[in-house]
């Protein structure tokens, strides 16, 4: 296919001076018609991408191929994440209810695979899984009134069902849009929500109890909600809306360590300790203490409803997608990149990929 370029000049204050970001999405052929709402991208080279049938996509040549790879008794499944962790090891998440929530490995670059992890419950529904090395935790929606976590230490071998996950409100769960509802920070945790509450929970290391802010101003509604979360240098981030209206402005917060939208809260959820305690990010640390619950206020929104965000290496921007379009933050305020839709969006440095509805794939790269 045609390969052309879109330009933007986004302007970044950063420190004193201001830093120019050039944003160049590349729309590349993924050989398929799908719907992908996966993408992981390993290195500028190497990405991985999934999606409905059962579908994986692999390429290692900056995508200018993507391999379709079949995952033998999936084709009915609705892989909704995928991360890879080099050209040849990779895991996948299906969505569903009981026995099609699953996970698949592997270590051969998909010419076998092993089922890692099935669920047998049919209250339960996989969203979203995030790694860091080769640990990682899965998110799923509430049973018995919490949060499911499953944790793996071997790259997605072996999982785990963890003790207690957060608790959850009536009619409150994640949205499994852009295997981007849970991400790390650090030692700890967070993960989005949306439904009848759109809230972020916290847990600050996996030694400790997990919180939650509120969000005022958020009218309740099933649709409706964060649906991502990025970790930048200094922040965390989180972006959703309500996916029955594409178009309408979407819905943005900003957790920073200082000012309105602090992590300064209290431990609401049988915390032990009235102690600060903080959160590791790869650069800053963000804390919580003893104060009142805060509120997620909304920031400056997207233009339209947000299902994915991640962040480019700093001080290069981050830069959210949805089916109405692409948008990069940075200084807060929005900056439109695109019109066209996509799901789900990943970096590795300043070179990533956005996957969409029909197949739709992109490599994305950033300069100053």
């Amino acid at each position: 296919m045609p390969t052309f370029r879109i330009l933007l000049a986004a302007a970044m204050l950063v420190l004193a001076g201001a830093v120019f970001a050039e944003i160049r999405i590349i729309p590349q052929d993924s050989g398929v018609k799908v719907r992908l709402r996966g993408i992981s991208a390993v290195s500028t080279n190497v990405a991985w991408a999934s999606g409905r049938e059962g579908t994986v996509l692999r390429t290692i040549d900056g995508g200018k191929v993507w391999q379709a790879i079949k995952v033998p008794g999936a084709g009915e499944l609705d892989f909704r994440d995928v991360e890879g962790f080099d050209a040849d090891t990779a895991v996948v998440l299906s969505i569903g209810p009981g026995e099609a929530s699953r996970v698949y490995r592997t270590e051969d670059a998909g010419k076998t695979w092993k089922l890692s992890l099935q669920n047998q419950d049919p209250r339960a529904f996989f969203d979203c899984m995030a790694f860091e090395g080769t640990n990682g935790w899965m998110l799923g929606d509430p049973v018995d009134g919490r949060f499911q976590i499953y944790a793996s230490s071997d790259a997605g071998k072996n999982w785990r069902l963890q003790g207690s996950g957060p608790g959850a409100a009536q009619g409150e769960a994640a949205f499994a849009a852009s295997g981007t509802c849970i991400a790390i920070t650090g030692s700890g945790l967070i993960a989005v929500t949306g439904g009848s509450m759109a809230r972020a929970h916290i847990k600050v290391s996996v030694d400790k109890v997990w919180s939650a802010t509120s969000a005022a101003g958020l009218p309740s509604a099933e649709s409706k909600g964060y649906f991502s979360v990025a970790v930048s240098a200094s922040n965390v981030l989180l972006v959703g809306g309500d996916y029955k209206t594409e178009t309408a402005p979407g819905i943005f917060a900003v957790v920073t360590e200082d000012g309105a939208h602090s992590l300064k809260q209290r431990l609401i959820e049988g915390a032990e300790s009235r102690e600060d305690i903080q959160i590791r990010t790869p650069v800053k640390q963000l804390v919580i203490n003893s104060a009142e619950p805060i509120t997620l206020r909304e920031t400056p929104s997207p233009r339209g409803y947000r299902s994915g965000i991640a962040c480019a290496q700093q001080p290069l921007p981050c830069v959210a997608v949805g089916p109405s379009g692409v948008d990069s933050w940075s200084e807060n305020a929005w900056q439109p990149v695109s019109d066209v839709g996509y799901d789900a969006i990943d970096f590795a440095g300043n070179v990533g990929w956005l996957s969409g509805d029909a197949g739709r794939i992109a490599r994305i790269e950033i300069s100053e």
